[in-house]
Protein backbone atom coordinates (compact mmCIF):
# COMPACT_ATOMS: atom_id res chain seq x y z
CA UNK A 1 0.00 0.00 0.00
CA UNK A 2 1.40 3.32 -1.17
CA UNK A 3 1.65 6.17 1.65
CA UNK A 4 -0.87 8.21 -0.40
CA UNK A 5 -3.11 5.08 -0.17
CA UNK A 6 -3.08 5.15 3.60
CA UNK A 7 -6.51 5.21 5.35
CA UNK A 8 -5.96 8.88 7.87
CA UNK A 9 -6.66 7.71 11.34
CA UNK A 10 -10.19 9.50 12.62
CA UNK A 11 -10.14 8.61 16.04
CA UNK A 12 -10.43 11.57 18.17
CA UNK A 13 -7.41 11.85 20.46
CA UNK A 14 -6.82 10.05 23.81
CA UNK A 15 -8.81 11.62 26.21
CA UNK A 16 -11.25 12.71 24.81
CA UNK A 17 -14.29 11.04 26.60
CA UNK A 18 -12.63 12.22 29.42
CA UNK A 19 -12.49 16.40 28.47
CA UNK A 20 -16.13 15.51 27.79
CA UNK A 21 -16.73 13.83 30.42
CA UNK A 22 -14.87 16.85 32.25
CA UNK A 23 -16.31 19.59 30.08
CA UNK A 24 -20.06 18.20 31.34
CA UNK A 25 -19.18 17.73 35.22
CA UNK A 26 -17.26 21.51 36.02
CA UNK A 27 -20.45 24.01 35.22
CA UNK A 28 -22.41 21.85 37.56
CA UNK A 29 -20.19 21.58 40.44
CA UNK A 30 -21.86 23.99 42.67
CA UNK A 31 -25.36 21.93 42.44
CA UNK A 32 -24.47 19.68 45.87
CA UNK A 33 -27.73 17.79 44.91
CA UNK A 34 -26.10 16.55 41.60
CA UNK A 35 -22.36 14.96 43.39
CA UNK A 36 -23.92 11.49 42.88
CA UNK A 37 -25.03 11.54 39.63
CA UNK A 38 -21.93 14.03 38.19
CA UNK A 39 -19.58 11.59 40.35
CA UNK A 40 -21.38 9.15 38.00
CA UNK A 41 -21.36 10.74 34.45
CA UNK A 42 -17.43 10.89 35.34
CA UNK A 43 -16.90 7.45 36.31
CA UNK A 44 -19.30 6.94 32.54
CA UNK A 45 -16.33 9.05 30.44
CA UNK A 46 -13.59 6.80 32.17
CA UNK A 47 -15.41 3.48 31.17
CA UNK A 48 -15.79 5.26 27.76
CA UNK A 49 -12.22 5.63 27.90
CA UNK A 50 -10.91 2.62 29.21
CA UNK A 51 -13.50 0.77 26.23
CA UNK A 52 -11.44 2.55 23.33
CA UNK A 53 -8.06 1.17 25.17
CA UNK A 54 -7.26 5.08 26.09
CA UNK A 55 -6.01 4.67 29.73
CA UNK A 56 -2.94 3.65 29.19
CA UNK A 57 -2.30 7.39 27.08
CA UNK A 58 -3.93 9.06 30.15
CA UNK A 59 -2.86 7.59 33.25
CA UNK A 60 -2.61 10.67 35.09
CA UNK A 61 -5.74 11.80 33.77
CA UNK A 62 -7.84 8.89 34.78
CA UNK A 63 -6.57 8.70 37.85
CA UNK A 64 -7.80 12.51 38.74
CA UNK A 65 -11.45 11.17 37.37
CA UNK A 66 -11.40 8.22 40.43
CA UNK A 67 -10.18 10.75 42.99
CA UNK A 68 -12.92 13.63 41.64
CA UNK A 69 -15.71 11.26 41.54
CA UNK A 70 -14.59 10.16 44.46
CA UNK A 71 -15.05 13.66 46.67
CA UNK A 72 -18.47 13.96 44.60
CA UNK A 73 -19.43 10.76 46.61
CA UNK A 74 -17.89 12.28 49.60
CA UNK A 75 -20.38 15.45 49.07
CA UNK A 76 -17.33 17.44 48.64
CA UNK A 77 -17.39 19.15 45.11
CA UNK A 78 -15.08 21.91 46.25
CA UNK A 79 -12.21 19.47 46.56
CA UNK A 80 -13.59 18.00 43.38
CA UNK A 81 -12.91 20.83 41.28
CA UNK A 82 -9.07 21.90 41.25
CA UNK A 83 -8.87 17.99 40.41
CA UNK A 84 -10.67 18.36 37.48
CA UNK A 85 -9.66 21.26 36.16
CA UNK A 86 -5.91 20.16 36.34
CA UNK A 87 -6.96 17.06 34.47
CA UNK A 88 -8.93 19.02 31.90
CA UNK A 89 -5.63 20.81 31.15
CA UNK A 90 -3.24 18.10 31.11
CA UNK A 91 -6.06 16.69 28.10
CA UNK A 92 -5.76 19.98 25.78
CA UNK A 93 -3.95 19.82 22.66
CA UNK A 94 -0.16 20.95 23.40
CA UNK A 95 -0.29 19.80 26.69
CA UNK A 96 1.66 16.37 26.14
Amino acid sequence: MATKDMVPDIRPRAGHDLLVGIDGVLPRLSAPTESAMLAESLMTALVRTAACGDICRVRQQADAIRIAAAHLRAGEPEKADPVLRKARAGLLPGSH
